[in-house]
């Protein structure tokens, strides 16, 4: 019976469609029934399927075999549903796009389409994940002693049984060779490379070729890179490329360098091991499998997971608590598969090798015992300029002292092989800029060369020794041991403390307005690789310039890439290194401007322009760079009668709709506003207050603000224009001026703008508010005091700023890398009655204040609040432009919020922008202890409040009370703190940090989380606001006659608010699974996992939350046939995606390749 109905709706459909055909090609006007819901209720997914394929067919099919072929896999759908299989769920193709312009509108959900539910049971999303080894567990239960452990320090004196290996059960020890070369630190990258690196690539294919079993491992492409292009040889190049099909040498990670994991944000990691994989893919045919990062100080667990990602089965690190390494090694943990917070299946787990000693040398490498490894490090062998700080120098290995070498050095590998679950040991033989000499290969290979020989030879020692690579070690690691029998270990090793309480929480702060710079570099460099893999791919720019365009956007990515290094973003670097890659961020900046303008351009159909001063360049870009170490100034729009209007271009490069309120300069107060359909729209006019020392108001500058709504991907237009200020204005407010403690000014502001001035000083709390939105209070300095929603709920928020010096004993300060206070912060003491200026407006309303502190610093503070009725919640951007005084040795600077939530010690943080995890306020560990890095947020909570703050600057913070936020602004240190750069940090510039702070209640008291439980969410509203505020709208600027057109781009959908684009880079190399090379362009998403207890549930209403899904031939110019699987790096590439439609679980990230192999043209 069931065949007999499937044939029949299978030949009913048949002549439905043959209906159709004959509509089409008589161009018939007919208009089919809509299907009502009872119909529905049949089968309501599959009749969605169906009807998408009916329209499919009227668009673009003429041919009956293809029709009926569609129509048969529907119902052979329909057959495998009523059997009970469900195949893969997807959401209809929608009609073909075309590549015309789209006329910029709100679209409703009628360009979405209708899509079947994702189903989200397979996803391996959990709050409390199991694992043996759980970070904040580990934190709580340990002691924090630091026992003296003998030779080894930091640990115990380690004993073993000589019989426990045996001639079938040998230990082996793979000695990998390294040079671990930092781009940039004493010396700027390209001085370390002519000083140093250049000779190590030269030494490296001369010399490892010597020998039997020699082996070599490498890390940095930067490097591998600029001496590919500019020295290496024809000739180098063949051996350099047979090295690495041989075995004998190995790149490490891959990445264009070894990043940090503290400050640098993770789109910025996947730019830079992207940046790597995909040189040595188009350069080598590369790919890495293993991974290895010794020297960044502390590890986030947000990297192994993007390493997984990239195909990375392997990795290494070294730089974590002495403590915490201790406790691990006493159990035998150092090897350990790190799982996700969230992870309940082990999906994201990447296998860690943790070294178990002080650092990656030779002397604390290859066993316990410093004073006898140091012996075994040839490069210090007596002559050289490298001696051993033990007091006993290396001695060359000959035949009348092998036996006694090799035993003392086989004695060290058995106790380290003690501390780990099998009988295999890596000794890592190198240290920075290792190798760099020919004589050093020598000493270290003939060395060792005769100790391995003399082993080997040795049963009854019943070692087997041998030159290695990563890949050695963990090949052999793992076919001894299974995967099983090693412990699973989520959490995060922040922060990083290498010996006594010198903790390593100094660097999130250290030089803080390049960490500042290196966001805005973020947000240009995503902003410029999306609109160009735009304009490629709609081929709105010839193949030539869009050859033109990527290079510029590489070179900028590059110089982004650079400065992930763990000595670049960390402010870690000495001062000349600092000024080298900030001149290159400078530079790259302009080169993303320079191709986001370009690109726009060309994507609006080149809209003809009245002036233009430079070849190449079209829009004026609202961001003026004139400096690496100055805040960037902003274009004022001047208008007059010969060009009284100017066309304002806005991009946004994220892939939802925002809405938000905008804010230009403007010449005159005279002006109006035009959207994007050319009608009058409400704005919002302000006088400028400007100052450092002292505030003012800027001659013949004003502020315009306006609501602007911009499409996910899409460039749109407003136009401001000069008014007749005779005519009545209908459309222009203006803002309300109150001046405080500032009675001797004398205010030439033009009269529409209404101003008080008292002339009594203020010594009451004040108020703030724009237009029906977040209300503040404010006390007589004009620090924040409480944050008044716009339903009247008022919480209190006090805001102040403390100060931290340094100790100075000997050995005992702070510096660039650590934080070691004298004691508890100081009230930062500011100038009584400081200047505050007060602007009130419909849409924005900001107070300013001049707080100067004498030999401490100088902070200009605005608090701003907006009338966003898409943002719905109690939100505050809080500004800090400040400088500290010059004449200061010691000071550290931080702001305190302080609240009334009772969250106890708990509190949370992100990692790397990626994922927020509960850190904890431990009294037992020193106050610098407590400091974490802030690279993105942060909040605590309790059952009905949380307090959210964001920042745009990747910063230190701690919560050393209950209820208080502290966040770290700026540090000046007169000393050097004793970990190699031999310097202070006194090079401060004014520098200027943007927070905003967003209370938000809970609807009824949120349920209680489960014990365990060590993941955080922020709210769809505080993840809105945070991703506005790390991409803002690029603002561009034209003079275009006011009667032209207005062009927009747009794409019709937009995805879920959840979901991140994390990259969009055109330009791509990859390879089939038949080994065929691919061209293309590749894409990153990750969809956040977000609160939903806390916030205001209206946001949804303009910021929606999806389920899982994208499609991306809706959102990017793309055919779904074109779409396939692929590793976050573009390097591997599997199965296609069905129908383009990307499904993804929550905390999920997902890259697919799109190719468009031989498509140029």
């Amino acid at each position: 019976m069931r065949i007999r109905r499937l044939s029949a709706f299978f030949w009913a459909t048949c002549i439905i469609a043959f209906i159709f055909i004959l509509y089409v090609v008589t161009d018939l006007s007919l208009k089919l029934p809509s299907i009502k819901p009872a119909v529905q209720e049949f089968d309501e997914s599959k009749w969605s399927v169906f009807e998408s394929k009916l329209r499919h067919i009227e668009n673009e099919l003429t041919q009956h075999d293809v029709v009926v072929g569609e129509i048969k896999q529907v119902v052979d759908q329909i057959a495998e549903h009523s059997q009970g299989h469900h195949p893969p769920q997807r959401r209809p193709k929608d009609e073909k796009k075309s590549n015309k312009l789209r006329e910029f509108k709100a679209l409703d959900d009628s360009h979405i389409g209708l899509h079947v539910k994702f189903n989200e049971s397979s996803c391996p999303i959990q709050s409390v994940p199991k694992a043996e080894v759980q970070m904040l567990s580990m934190y709580e239960r340990m002691l924090f002693d630091d026992k003296d452990g003998g030779v080894w320090k930091q640990g115990w004196n380690i004993e073993y049984k000589e019989d426990q290996w045996n001639h079938k059960n040998k230990l082996k020890v793979f000695i990998v060779p390294h040079s671990h070369n930092d781009p940039g630190w004493i010396k700027t990258f390209e001085n370390y490379y002519k000083s140093q690196t250049k000779a190590i690539f030269h030494n490296m294919v001369e010399k490892l070729s010597e020998g039997i079993g020699r082996k070599f491992i490498w890390a940095e492409i930067s490097f591998l890179s600029l001496w590919w292009n500019s020295d290496a040889s024809d000739n180098d190049k063949v051996i350099f490329k047979n090295l690495l099909k041989s075995g004998k040498l190995e790149i490490v990670t891959g990445g264009w360098v070894m990043n940090d994991e503290s400050s640098s944000h993770w789109l910025s990691i996947i730019q830079q091991l992207t940046t790597g994989h995909q040189w040595l893919f188009d350069n080598l045919g590369y790919i890495p499998k293993n991974a290895w990062s010794i020297d960044p100080f502390g590890y986030s667990s947000s990297q192994p997971y993007l390493l997984k990602l990239a195909g990375l089965e392997n990795s290494v690190i070294q730089r974590v608590h002495y403590r915490v390494k201790k406790e691990l090694a006493l159990n035998r943990q150092l090897e350990f598969k790190w799982r996700q917070l969230w992870d309940g299946v082990g999906k994201t787990e990447m296998f860690t090798h943790l070294m178990p000693f002080y650092s990656y040398d030779v002397p604390h490498s290859c066993g316990p015992d410093p004073k006898i490894c140091c012996q075994f490090d040839f490069k210090r062998l007596p002559g050289n300029g490298v001696t051993c700080p033990w007091g006993i120098a290396p001695r060359k290995i000959i035949q009348k002292n092998v036996e006694e070498r090799a035993h003392l050095i086989l004695d060290q590998w058995r106790k380290k092989a003690q501390l780990y679950r099998s009988n295999v040991v890596m000794f890592p033989l190198g240290d920075d800029f290792r190798y760099d000499r020919a004589n050093e290969w020598d000493n270290q290979y003939g060395n060792y060369e005769m100790l391995i020989d003399y082993i080997n030879n040795n049963d009854a020692w019943n070692a087997e020794v041998q030159f290695g690579t990563l890949e050695d070690y963990f090949k052999a690691l793992h076919a001894e041991t299974k995967l099983s029998d090693f412990p699973v270990l989520s959490g995060d090793f922040f922060t990083y403390a290498d010996r006594s309480q010198h903790y390593w929480s100094g660097y999130y702060t250290s030089r803080p307005f390049y960490k500042n710079m290196d966001r805005i570099l973020l947000a240009y460099v995503r902003a410029a690789e999306i609109i160009t893999a735009q304009a490629t791919s709609t081929h709105s720019v010839t193949y030539i310039m869009s050859l033109q365009l990527r290079d510029r956007v590489e070179q900028a990515r590059r110089m982004l890439a650079l400065f992930q290094h763990h000595d670049g973003i960390t402010g870690t670097s000495r001062d000349e290194v600092r000024e080298d890659y900030a001149k290159k961020m400078l530079t790259a900046i302009k080169y993303s401007q320079s191709a986001i303008q370009q690109a726009a351009y060309y994507l609006l159909k080149q809209p003809p322009l009245i002036e233009q001063t430079q070849e190449d360049i079209y829009f004026d870009v609202d961001d003026i760079w004139r400096r690496h170490d100055e805040i960037p100034g902003r274009i004022t729009i001047a208008l007059d009668i010969v060009l009284p209007s100017k066309r304002l271009v806005l991009y946004n490069s994220l892939s939802f709709k925002r809405h938000e309120v905008l804010t230009v300069l403007v010449s005159s107060p005279h002006v109006e506003v035009f959207d994007p359909e050319g009608n009058p729209i409400m704005a919002q006019v302000a006088p400028v207050v400007a100052g450092e020392k002292r505030l003012g108001f800027a001659a013949n500058k004003f502020l315009l603000s306006f609501p602007v709504t911009v499409d996910a991907l899409s460039l749109t237009m407003y136009t401001v224009s000069l008014r007749d200020n005779m005519s009545i204005n209908k459309y222009t407010s203006y803002t309300r001026v109150r001046v405080y403690n500032a009675d001797y000014w004398n205010i030439e502001l033009p009269k529409m703008f209404p101003v008080e001035q008292p002339p009594a000083r203020l010594t009451e709390d004040v108020t703030v508010q724009a237009g029906n939105g977040t209300r503040v209070v404010a006390n007589m300095n004009g620090l924040l005091k409480a944050i008044v929603s716009s339903n009247g709920g008022t919480t209190p928020v006090h805001m102040d700023y403390v100060q931290y010096d340094t100790q100075k004993g000997h050995d005992n300060n702070s510096g660039a890398y650590l934080f070691i206070p004298l004691g508890p912060a100081q009230p930062f003491k500011s100038d009584a009655f400081p200047e505050i200026v007060i602007t009130e407006g419909i849409y924005k309303s900001t107070l300013y204040s001049s707080l100067n502190g004498p030999r401490a610093a100088e902070i200009v503070l605005a608090i701003s609040v907006y009338d966003n009725p898409s943002l719905p919640q109690a939100e505050v951007e809080i500004s800090n432009t400040l400088l500290i005084d010059p004449v200061v040795d010691d000071i550290e600077l931080a702001m305190r919020f302080s609240t009334e939530i009772k969250n106890g010690d708990v509190f949370y943080t992100d990692l790397n922008g990626m994922q927020m995890t509960k850190r904890r306020y431990f009294e037992k560990l020193p106050l610098q202890a407590n400091f974490y890095p802030l690279p993105a947020a942060a909040y605590i909570e309790d059952e009905s409040t949380r307090f959210t703050l964001l920042t745009s600057t990747p910063l230190g913070m701690a919560a050393l009370q209950p209820g208080q936020i502290e966040v770290m602004q700026d540090r000046r240190l007169s000393r050097d703190d004793n970990r190699g750069m031999n310097q202070g940090v006194l090079d401060n510039v004014r520098t200027r940090h943007t927070f905003r702070a967003i209370v938000e209640h809970a609807a009824a008291p949120c349920p209680t989380r489960p014990a365990g439980a060590v993941g955080g969410q922020l709210s769809t509203g505080a993840h809105v606001s945070q991703q506005l505020h790390l991409h803002p709208l690029v603002v561009m600027q034209y003079a275009a006659r006011e009667d032209a057109a207005r062009p927009a781009y747009s794409r019709s959908a937009s995805a879920p608010v959840d979901v991140v684009l994390a990259s969009y880079r055109p330009y791509v190399s990859t390879k089939s699974k038949n080994g065929n090379a691919m061209h293309g362009l590749g894409m990153t998403f990750q969809r956040v996992y977000l609160d939903n207890c806390y916030g205001n549930k209206d946001i949804s209403k303009w910021y929606p939350v999806g389920d899982g899904q994208v499609q991306l031939p809706e959102l990017v110019e793309v055919r779904a046939e074109e779409v396939f699987e692929s590793t976050l790096t573009f390097v591997h590439v599997g199965k296609a995606v069905p129908d383009g439609a990307l499904t993804l679980c929550p905390m999920e990230i997902r890259s697919v390749f799109i190719n468009q192999t031989m498509k140029h043209g």
